[in-house]
């Protein structure tokens, strides 16, 4: 599920979303998975306060909520890498963030800034993560340069939907890797 976009149209989200919310937090404790990006990672929580200070509900999913900033100009934007823990093994997370809301309250967070701002400028924590939701302010292709993260939801859902541990026959990720290696590299990480 993907989000993003101006204030304007979080909210007419949030009014659709809302109708929804008994099902979508069904549908998130019975253990479907849900990789939220940007504007939907913030409408998951209590609430996103846009520049005028407007309140849009959000599902109160989690707990977690989201103020922009009064300066439309003023935005975390850039290459941002983080330190993620999936299936028990760190790696990097490679991505772009663009966002004006500042995300306050996370309790789990998705992992460990190495460059770039996070949840809000200069944080240290990006995202929120639970076992079967990941909600980031990183922009792709996020499953394109991130191999682990994509294999991690693949094995998630194969495993949920087989009831069993499924053991993924290894793709040849040379390709992505090297890209990634390039990259890590430039941005010193």
């Amino acid at each position: 599920m993907h989000g993003g976009g101006a204030d304007q149209e979080q909210e007419i989200l949030s009014k659709d979303f809302i109708n929804y919310k008994t099902s979508i937090k069904e549908a998130i404790d019975s253990g479907t998975f849900f990789l939220l990006i940007c504007g939907a990672y913030q409408l998951f929580g209590k609430y996103y306060k846009n520049v005028e200070g407007q309140i849009i509900p959000g599902l109160e999913i989690f707990n977690y909520y989201t103020e922009a900033i009064n300066d439309r100009n003023k935005r975390c934007i850039g290459n941002i890498v983080i330190e993620a823990e999936l299936n028990g093994e760190k790696t990097k997370v490679i991505g772009f963030e663009n966002h004006g809301g500042q995300t306050f309250d996370v309790d789990t967070p998705f992992g460990n800034v190495l460059l770039g701002n996070g949840n809000k400028f200069g944080d240290s924590k990006e995202g929120f993560f639970k076992t079967n939701v990941i909600a980031t302010y990183l922009h792709g292709p996020l499953l394109a340069k991130n191999p682990k993260l994509a294999d991690y939801i693949i094995k998630y859902c194969l495993d949920r939907k087989y009831n069993e541990d499924i053991i993924l026959k290894p793709l040849n990720d040379e390709f992505e890797n090297n890209c990634r290696k390039q990259l890590l590299e430039r941005f010193k990480c």
